[in-house]
Order: structure tokens, then C-alpha cells, then sequence
């Protein structure tokens, strides 16, 4: 039993031993919990003690595996189906996983079936069968009826050369067990003097490979001999001698059978021996014997190759072995690894199965003796077609009985509607329609039951042809090449004889040479190369092969591509506050691939630098430039892409400004109208922008148009005007009108200002109305002599009468009342949007009735809305005294609510310090480098937005880093926060290949 098996105990289930019957199948099964391990357990099916099952999976044996996640548990089984009687005998199950192992034996048993061997003689059919009997040199299994035969003691008797014989006779495989058994059995030898530790007795080597023998000595300095067989050995490449203190090596380098014998060291007067045996690795049957058909009295060869020279092996005929007793009859002949027998004359009796082995293996052929021969009147001839043509081939044999089979280069020809086999009365034909190139070879018809064939070989003349689809294209096809980049093709060609070949280009001739356009010619092969392609190297390539068979032509269009030409000049549609619309016209030349789009560029008037507006390809031939800053002149450049690359840029288009319209104006409203003219008037644009704002423009049109008409009689030079009034003359009246105004600068019109609804074009008759200064609402004495001069204004369309009305009062006083008598209300609010008001600076102790009016564009509504009753107004002597409150102080010191933070940057690209700070009143707010006002430079530039302050850093350098400080300063006080700011040299290219290297 293993020893093994107790040593980590890994199974939580073993496999069991088992019965089974020849034909049935059964399933060994092992469980191993992988909790506790590592990595996933490996493990190893044996049969017997070396044999590993992973190598005979078949159709007889399967291995699986399964994996439970919940449980952690591997399921390992192996599954014999259609068991045969050779499948029983002891099984071995090795499981392991990195530094634990465990095994279980477990034995198959077969109910009243005898242990016999089973094995192929291909090796195809039993593949997955569990026969080892042919790994072991000459072994097979012999059932002996002599039950009481003691193995041990003629192995003990016998010397070690004779062991392997010995087991092989009697059934042995446990070869290794054998020898140590064998060594067991041995007496130990007395203590030695000279020896500490002497050589085992045995060791096992295979063959080609190396052996040590060591012993060790009592003194290190004494001199040791090895002997073979007797003889001493002589020091050379194969043998090596060794003295390690105590220890005394012998080495024998790639062992071969001759080193199959006993050794011994000797030390003065003692000496110590061991026997080495050479295992000799199993003979395989490189090549299999042939089935032969040979006619009665003809000499016969049955020719098999070994792995080995020199190696023997065993003839047998329909299981009986032939040995060289008979060798009247057969000869075996050996030539290196060949293996040849020899029948001289052959009779019917010499028919059957013959079947070499080896200790590797084994091949079986049948051999057919014919006593009768065939006539043949008329054999199969050579044959030479074209393409497309018949092939036929006919023979006629003499007996009209007989059978047979055609065969292509020993391949059995199938009939296909290509391919027609008939057989009437004697003539056998083969006939195969429109000849293929593959139809090619050598045919061969093979009559059934006799040792004979005939043969013709079939020749296809082939006409010239170009294989343009063996590369991928089509005789039509495009070949595309981007300029500068060499074009290369191999167009394979076949024909037989080799065709001629030539190239022309638009019916001139391309002659072989050394030229940027040249050909070459090959076996197999026309080459064209262009180098450095260019535009005029574009068009149709014609390519004709010709031979004594025919000519194939084939046209192939080169089509060489650029980069697009530049666009046109681009032109400035229109502009904006910060932006403008661009447009230009597509390249005159695209390249020979489609334009993909179009990159933008912009730079200020005065710069050299431009700046890219997109990077991926705009798709359209307008677009829209964006950020830029208002009242600076600019600069915009285009370039195509293609599939290929960019273009060259654009030349400049002309220098424009971004400036925004003005907004529209606001306010607009009717000022006054008649029957034939109307007054608008409208207050300036709430944002003008940079530009000069240079007048408006007034636009009708009539009710239910879509059209505006223009104002002629208001345009100056520019057709525009500078007031924010005007009078609108010569319309009809009664026509309902609707106007818009819009301001004009540089950047074109604003958006219109219109007026809510249409107008009708009709004077509006109104009552007049009297505009009372607030000073005449109350008595006015003056001296006599003095000059009174009232200004009374008033509003009326049409002329008024007025009256002056004087009363005289006593004779001390004179005292006049100014009365007019206009018949007319007094008007508190004009336009008042809301349903109710407040109505001020009436006098105590009038008594007042007031009336309401709706209106519109058109005018008053025709009736009033009076109040039922009047109102009087109180004389009241009440002073209302305001409270008086302490005013709250606001103010505060500066404290920066968010400190300045230490950053690390990389010197060229811009960087910011941010910091907020509060304080009542606004502090002021100053920046300084290591102590240093930088407030001036032109590098830095501060901004302050709600509290929040930003200290940009334009491409700083390493001289830029340091200390920054950030100081706030009110009435109230001040307060300081600082930072460090560190910045790092950028790493070049080449600095950055050396650090990855």
C-alpha cells in the first residue's frame, strides 16, 4: 500500500473498489474539500504503479471534474464505459495542492472473466483503453497453470541481466518493485572498515541518461579504483571520477545498454559492488505494414520501419509466430530501423493476416495470392488537355466479369456529375468532363481480386491566367495609393509554358528597369511598382500574359490620393459682439477622397499667432467663430481634411471687428396723430455696444401685410435718422398701419421695436384740457401798479375762446378771480394703468367730483365713468411727527473667509490663487511676491468678483515660484494670508526615454 495516504487525508470521499462486466460501465468517484487549500487541488489516475490514465481518454475512459461554490467541494470521477477484460487490476487516485498530497488504492474485479490482453493494430479503434502490457519491453501477459512456481527464488538465484526475462516469462509488471523486493531479500553485509557508506545494491538508469554512484570513505584521502565487470575503468568523456572529501562519485554520462553490468569500488583490500541496470525505452512502429495482392509464385515483401536500430522484434501469421526455423520458407532481413519479410514464391497457402511487434507496439497487413492472370488488351494511355475539354480513359481487360476501381494519386475516384465510371462488357471507362486544373495527376485502375494495375498520367496544358482574386481584388478593381507612398503589386500568374508578360499604360508600353515605374517578371509572378506616387501617375494599367496556349488580359485602375488643395479666401458674412459668421468656397481640387470637413482658424490683426477654432473636422462650408472680444480686428483661415490629411491654409480673409447690433429701442409710442400723418417717438437702446450708433430706421406696413415698407422722406445720407422722434407725412386716412423702428451701427440693424397693435390714421378729437401750475391754485395778492403776468398752459386742437372774468370786492381791497371758462375737467393722472389711484394737491375745503376715461392708440373712450357722489376735503390741523431711530453701524474689518492654498504647477501653463475675504467698507485689495508689489506687472492679473479674489499667473517659469500674499486694508483694519507656490520644469521627450530606459 501507498504510505502516502495518511499524511494531510484530502479525500472527504475516496473512490471504492469495484466489480464490473465486459461491456458494462462504472464510475469511480472522489471528493476533495478545497476550504483550507490554496489553490485548486490537482489531481492523477493511475493504473497500477506508473501507468497515468489522463493519457488514455477515449471512448472507453473519461475524466471529469465539477466545483460546488456552496460547499467548496471538487468532484473528481472516472468513467469506464464498454469495460473490457483487460481493464481489471489495481487503480491509484493522487490528489495534491502546493505543499499537501494524499492517495487512495482502489481495485477493479471482473465476475468469472479471464485477465487477458487487448490491443489494436492501428491504434485508432482502442483508443482510451487501458492496456499498459505494451509499454514494457517484450512483455504480454501469460496465464500459467503452474500455480506453485516460487518467482522470488529463481530471482535470487538468477543474475541481474537475466531480471527483465525473468519478468516478462512470468507475468512481472511491477518491475521496480521487483528490484526492491530483490534487495530486501539480500544479507547485509559486515561492517567495513573502509567504507562509511557503501553503494546499494542495484540502480536502475534509463537509457541516454546519466548515473551516479557515490560511496563514502573512512579516510579522505585514500585512493579508490572502479571496476566494470571485473575491469577497470579508464577515465574519459563518458566516465568522470569525483573526490569530495569522504565522498567518491563515478558518473557515467548518457548510458547505453552496454553499461548494463556490475561495479565495484575498491579501496585497498575492501571493495563494494552494486549491479546497474539500463532500461531500454519501448520500440514504436514508425511506419505500419502494407496490405499486398500478389500473383501465385511472385516474391513477397512486407516492410515495416522501428523507432530504434538494431531493436527486435516479432513476425507472427495469423497469431502464430514465425521463427527463423522455417527460414526455408520465410527471411527476415534488418537494414538499420527496417524490418523487412521475405516470401520468395508465394502460395495460396501463404494468404493471411501478418502482424509484426515490438515492445511499443504493432501492425498488422493482409497479403492476397491470385492463381489467375488477367489479359489486359488494351491499357489506359496518357492523356493531355485543355481546360474545359473531355478526359477519357479507357482499358479492356479479358474477362468481362471483373470489377475494379479507379483510383487519382492513390485516392478512390467518386462519380460526380463531372465525373462518369461505366463498365460495359470488357472496356472499363473513367471520363470526367470540362478539365479542371486539379483534375491533374496520376489515375490508376485497380481490377478486384488481381495483383496488378494500370496507370496513365492525365497533363493539363494550362493557358496564361491572372490571379488578380488571389489577392483580394478584381479584375475592375481600384487600386488606391496616397501620394509620395510606393505601390507595389504581385499579381500571381500561371500558364505552361511560362507566359510573357506585358504592362501598358494608355497603349504605351512600361519596359523593365530601374525607373520610379517599373515591372519585374518572376516564376509564378508579375510585379509593377510605382515609386513616390504622384498625380499623373493615376489612370488604368493594362497587364496581358501570353502563351502558346492562349492570352488573359486584366485592366487595374490606379488611383493616386492627396491631400485637398486649399480652400478659397474665406468671406465674413456677418458679425456679432463676439462673434462672426464665415464662409468660404470648397477646395477646386479634393484630393481624390471626399472632403471630410474643414478646420478654422483666427488670429488678431496685429498678431502672428492663430489659434485653431475646432479640432474635429467641420462637415459644413459656414461656421460661426465664437469668444472673441469686441472691437478687436481679426483674422479667419481655412483648411480642408481629407481621408488623407490637411490641406495647406487658406489665405487670409479680410480684417474684420466683432461688433454687436444694438439692442432695440424702447419706448416706443404714438406722439400725436391726424388724418394724414402720424408722430412716434422712442427713447435710445439700453446697450449701444463699442460701436457708433449711426441713427434709426422707420418701417410700416399695412394691416394684414407681412411686408414693411421703408420711410423715403426720413433718410439722409445713410437713410437713417438721429432723432429718437419723427413725423410720418402723406398717408391716407383711415388706413391702419403698423410701425417698428430699429437702430443701425456698423454691425447692421437691431432687433425692431414695435408698436402693440395697428394704427388708424385719423385725428382724434379731444375736449382741451388746462395744465393749472400749482401756484395759481391759490390767491395772489400784488400792489396796485404792479404787473400781473399769469402764464396759464393748456392743451387744444383747434382754437378756443377764452374768457377773463374780473370781480371787484370793496373799495380797500381790489381782488380779481381769474375764472376761465374752458368748460373743462381737471386731469390728475394721464395714462394710468392701475384700477385705482391716489389723487394729491387738492385743496382743503373744496369739494371735488371725480370721472374716469378708458383709452388707447385710438383715443378716449366716448362716455365717462362719474363718481355718484362728491368728495370733500377737511380742514384738519394734525402734524405728524416721524419717530427717530439710531442708525446701525455696519462696518467691519477686512478677514478673508477662504485662505490661499499651496499649489504645485508646471511651468507654461496658467495658473490661479483664489482666496475670499469680507468687509464692510470694500477693502482694497493688494498682491505681493515675496514681499514684493506685483500689482503693476503686466504677468499677473488680479480679479475681485462678490468677495471672491483671483490672482492669475500667465505661463509662470521656475523663477515664478515663492511666497504670495494677499493683503486687505479698510477704515476698520487689515488682514493677510499667504501662500507658497512651487513650479516644476517640464520633462522633455528625451528626458523621458532615458527615465524609461
Amino acid at each position: 500500500p501507498d504510505t502516502r495516504q495518511a499524511l494531510t487525508g484530502l479525500f472527504t470521499e475516496k473512490p471504492q473498489s469495484g466489480e464490473v462486466t465486459v461491456g458494462e460501465n462504472i464510475t469511480f468517484v472522489a471528493k476533495v474539500n478545497a476550504e483550507s487549500l490554496l489553490k485548486k487541488p490537482t489531481i492523477r489516475w493511475f493504473k497500477g504503479k506508473w501507468m497515468d490514465l489522463a493519457t488514455k481518454c477515449g471512448k472507453h475512459l473519461q475524466l471529469k471534474e465539477t466545483y460546488d461554490r456552496s460547499s467548496k467541494v471538487y468532484t473528481f470521477e472516472m468513467q469506464i464505459s464498454a469495460a473490457k477484460a483487460n481493464f481489471a487490476g489495481g487503480y491509484r487516485c493522487e490528489v495534491s495542492s502546493k505543499d499537501k498530497f494524499d492517495s487512495c488504492n482502489f481495485e477493479l474485479t471482473k465476475p468469472c472473466v479471464p485477465f487477458a490482453v487487448c490491443s489494436s493494430a492501428d491504434g485508432n479503434d482502442d483508443s482510451g483503453e487501458l492496456d499498459f502490457s505494451a509499454l514494457l519491453k517484450k512483455r504480454a501477459v501469460q496465464v500459467h497453470s503452474e500455480p506453485d512456481v516460487d518467482v522470488w527464488s529463481i530471482l535470487s538465484k538468477a543474475p541481474p541481466s537475466a531480471f527483465e526475462k525473468i519478468a516478462f516469462q512470468y507475468g512481472i509488471t511491477d518491475l521496480r518493485g521487483m528490484l526492491k523486493r530483490l534487495k530486501k531479500m539480500k544479507k547485509d553485509e559486515k561492517k567495513s572498515e573502509a567504507f562509511l557508506k557503501k553503494l546499494d545494491p542495484a540502480y536502475q538508469v534509463s537509457k541516454g541518461q546519466k548515473m551516479k554512484l557515490a560511496v563514502e570513505v573512512a579516510d579522505e584521502n585514500v585512493e579508490v579504483k572502479w571496476l566494470k565487470n571485473g575491469q577497470e575503468i579508464q577515465k574519459s568523456g563518458r566516465y568522470i571520477f569525483e573526490s569530495v572529501g569522504n565522498m567518491r562519485y563515478l558518473t557515467i554520462n548518457h548510458c547505453s545498454l552496454s553499461d548494463d553490468a556490475a561495479y565495484t569500488c575498491v579501496v585497498g583490500e575492501e571493495k563494494c559492488t552494486t549491479e546497474l541496470f539500463v532500461k531500454e525505452p519501448p520500440v514504436m512502429i514508425v511506419k505500419n505494414l502494407d496490405d499486398q495482392m500478389v500473383m501465385k509464385g511472385e516474391r513477397v515483401e512486407l516492410e515495416c520501419e522501428v523507432s530504434e536500430e538494431g531493436a527486435n522484434v516479432k513476425w507472427e501469421k495469423d497469431g502464430v509466430e514465425l521463427t527463423r526455423d522455417e527460414s526455408f520458407k520465410y527471411r527476415f532481413k534488418k537494414d538499420g530501423c527496417k524490418h523487412v519479410l521475405i516470401i520468395n514464391e508465394a502460395t495460396k497457402e501463404d494468404c493471411g493476416h501478418y502482424k509484426v511487434k515490438t515492445n511499443g507496439g504493432e501492425s498488422v497487413a493482409e497479403l492476397l495470392v491470385q492463381e489467375k492472370e488477367l489479359e489486359v488488351y488494351q491499357s489506359i494511355a496518357d492523356l493531355t488537355v485543355k481546360a474545359k475539354d473531355q478526359a477519357v480513359f479507357k482499358c479492356e481487360v479479358s474477362d468481362e466479369n471483373v470489377r475494379g476501381t479507379w483510383y487519382k494519386n492513390g485516392v478512390e475516384v467518386k462519380p460526380d456529375p463531372r465525373i462518369n465510371i461505366s463498365h460495359i462488357g470488357r472496356i472499363h471507362k473513367l471520363t470526367i468532363d470540362e478539365v479542371k486544373p486539379e483534375d491533374e495527376g496520376d489515375y490508376t485502375f485497380v481490377p478486384d481480386g488481381y495483383a496488378f494495375n494500370l496507370s496513365a498520367k492525365l497533363n493539363f496544358i494550362d493557358p496564361p491566367k491572372i490571379h488578380l482574386d488571389c489577392v483580394g481584388r478584381t479584375a475592375e478593381s481600384t487600386i488606391v495609393v496616397v501620394a509620395g507612398n510606393k505601390l507595389r503589386l504581385d499579381v500571381p500568374i500561371t500558364g505552361d509554358p511560362a507566359p510573357t508578360v506585358i504592362w501598358t499604360k494608355r497603349e504605351k508600353v512600361i519596359s523593365e528597369g530601374d525607373g520610379r515605374v517599373r515591372v519585374e517578371t518572376t516564376t509564378g509572378h508579375c510585379i509593377f511598382t510605382i515609386e513616390g506616387a504622384e498625380r499623373q501617375d493615376e489612370g488604368i494599367y493594362s497587364v496581358v500574359v501570353r502563351n502558346p496556349a492562349g492570352e488573359d488580359t486584366a485592366d487595374i485602375n490606379v488611383k493616386v490620393v492627396d491631400v485637398p488643395d486649399p480652400p478659397q479666401a474665406p468671406k465674413i458674412l456677418s458679425v456679432g459682439e463676439d462673434s462672426c459668421v464665415v464662409q468660404w468656397e470648397p477646395p477646386q481640387f479634393d484630393g481624390g477622397q471626399p472632403i471630410t470637413g474643414y478646420v478654422v482658424e483666427r488670429k488678431k490683426l496685429k498678431s502672428y499667432r492663430w489659434m485653431r477654432l475646432n479640432f474635429e473636422p467641420f462637415p459644413e462650408t459656414t461656421y460661426e467663430a465664437k469668444r472673441m472680444i469686441e472691437g478687436v480686428p481679426y483674422e479667419m483661415r481655412v483648411y480642408a481634411v481629407n481621408s488623407i490629411g490637411m490641406s495647406r491654409h487658406s489665405p487670409a480673409s479680410q480684417p474684420f471687428v466683432p461688433v454687436a447690433p444694438t439692442s432695440e429701442p424702447i419706448g416706443l409710442c404714438v406722439e400725436d396723430i391726424s388724418d394724414s400723418s402720424i408722430s412716434l417717438k422712442w427713447r435710445a437702446p439700453e446697450r449701444i455696444g463699442a460701436a457708433e450708433l449711426q441713427g434709426y430706421g422707420i418701417e410700416y406696413r399695412r394691416e394684414g401685410s407681412e411686408c414693411y415698407n421703408q420711410i423715403p422722406s426720413l433718410y439722409e445720407a445713410l437713410g437713417l435718422t438721429e432723432r429718437t422722434s419723427a413725423t410720418i407725412r402723406d398717408l391716407n386716412t383711415g388706413d391702419k398701419l403698423q410701425f417698428r423702428v430699429r437702430a443701425f451701427n456698423m454691425a447692421g440693424p437691431s432687433a425692431p421695436a414695435t408698436l402693440a397693435q395697428p394704427v388708424t390714421i385719423r385725428e382724434i378729437m379731444q375736449r382741451p384740457k388746462i395744465w393749472l401750475p400749482r401756484a395759481l391754485r391759490q390767491t395772489i395778492i400784488k400792489k396796485v401798479g404792479d404787473v400781473v403776468n399769469i402764464v396759464i398752459p393748456f392743451q387744444v386742437l383747434w382754437t378756443s375762446v377764452l374768457s377773463y372774468l374780473k370781480h371787484n370786492c370793496n373799495e380797500k381791497f381790489s381782488k380779481a378771480l381769474l375764472v376761465i371758462l374752458v368748460k373743462e375737467w381737471y386731469t390728475v393722472h394721464d395714462h394710468y394703468r392701475r384700477t385705482h389711484c391716489v389723487v394729491s394737491d387738492l385743496i382743503m375745503g373744496n369739494e371735488y367730483i371725480f370721472r374716469v376715461f378708458s383709452t388707447n392708440l385710438v383715443g378716449l373712450s366716448p362716455e365717462p365713468c362719474t363718481t355718484k357722489d362728491s368728495v370733500y376735503i377737511q380742514k384738519t390741523g394734525i402734524l405728524y411727527k416721524a419717530p427717530n431711530y439710531k442708525e446701525h453701524d455696519f462696518s467691519e474689518p477686512p478677514k478673508f473667509t477662504h485662505p490661499l492654498v499651496n499649489r504645485s504647477v508646471i511651468a507654461g501653463y496658467s495658473t490661479t490663487l483664489s482666496c475670499a475675504v469680507r468687509g464692510i467698507p470694500k477693502p482694497k485689495v493688494t498682491w505681493y511676491k515675496n514681499k514684493m508689489d506685483i500689482s503693476n506687472e503686466a504677468k499677473y492679473r488680479m480679479l475681485s468678483k462678490q468677495g471672491v479674489l483671483t490672482l492669475e499667473i500667465r505661463k509662470p517659469c521656475p523663477f515664478d515660484g515663492g511666497v504670495y500674499t494677499c493683503k486687505a486694508v479698510n477704515d476698520c483694519g487689515e488682514d493677510v494670508v499667504e501662500c507658497k507656490l512651487e513650479v516644476r520644469s517640464q520633462i522633455s521627450k528625451e528626458e523621458k526615454k532615458d527615465a524609461n530606459i
